[in-house]
């Protein structure tokens, strides 16, 4: 299963000691719905006081519903390239969906590029979503209202082979778009139109991310050494590898599983 990594807490050692940073998988969902995360304040003197800090937020192909809480902010948003920038108030209470890429679509019925590398508001996709009624909530009453909101969004239909197609690709990402081509029985043109539509991205950077997720799922699992990764993630040597996991991640291989296992 496609289950990309995100880990701001190791990329930035201030959001790590200001803000707490989870995950979980709820089976209901787990057709559309990769895991539901949250980020909540640490009890801290500088939380208290309020600090601002990057939210490291790593390239993944995914389309989330997003509530900034405090803010009064909900709506989906996704980011085809790393965003390392992204500022936040470490007092800001923040949860979401992050969905199976397609799933947007699939829900919704609009091109993912609406949402991708932009912020959708949830009001302007469904104009039933009582937006001032969801922040009127307590942040607790409101992670179950979203919950529930959720399953009425998923209401039992079954992932379709796009919003399925990432889970199969990870398990041995194609080597080349010529490959995923063969691999779907689409031609080029038919493929870029549907990524677009589906996914947001090209097939190129489908390809791209999927294989650099491969390699960052391996090296934050303790299961290989970065020598090791590469015919698992099908890059063509080590260098390539490397440049591109830096760009994603702003640090090499080697960096990453250091500072991985320091914050362990």
């Amino acid at each position: 299963m496609y289950y990309p990594v995100q880990i701001p807490f190791v990329l930035n050692q201030r959001f790590a000691e200001a803000v707490r940073y989870t995950e979980e998988i709820l089976p209901s969902l787990e057709g559309f719905v990769i895991c539901l995360w949250e980020m909540t304040p640490l009890a801290t003197r500088e939380t208290k006081r309020g600090i601002e800090i990057d939210n490291v937020i790593v390239t993944d192909g995914c389309i989330d519903l997003v509530v900034e809480y405090d803010n009064r902010h909900i709506g989906y948003a996704g980011m085809s390239k790393t965003e390392f920038h992204y500022k936040i108030d470490s007092t800001t209470r923040c949860m979401g969906a992050r969905l199976k890429p397609g799933a947007f679509h699939q829900l919704t019925g609009l091109s993912a590029g609406a949402a991708m590398d932009a912020f959708l508001p949830l009001g302007t996709v469904d104009k039933a979503f009582d937006t001032d009624a969801f922040f009127a909530l307590s942040f607790e009453r409101a992670k179950v209202r979203f919950r529930e909101y959720l399953g009425m969004l998923v209401g039992g239909r079954c992932p379709d082979s796009f919003t399925l197609l990432f889970d199969a690709l990870s398990q041995s990402p194609p080597v080349a778009t010529k490959d995923l081509y063969n691999q779907l029985h689409f031609s080029p043109r038919q493929c870029q139109r549907l990524f677009a539509k589906r996914f947001g991205l090209t097939p190129q950077m489908a390809l791209c991310l999927i294989r650099f997720q491969k390699c960052l799922e391996v090296l934050t699992g303790g299961k290989a050494a970065p020598g090791d990764i590469l015919n698992t993630a099908t890059y063509y040597d080590q260098s390539h590898f490397i440049r591109d996991f830096k760009r994603n991640v702003g640090l090499t291989p080697f960096e990453l599983i250091r500072r991985y296992r320091e914050y362990s």
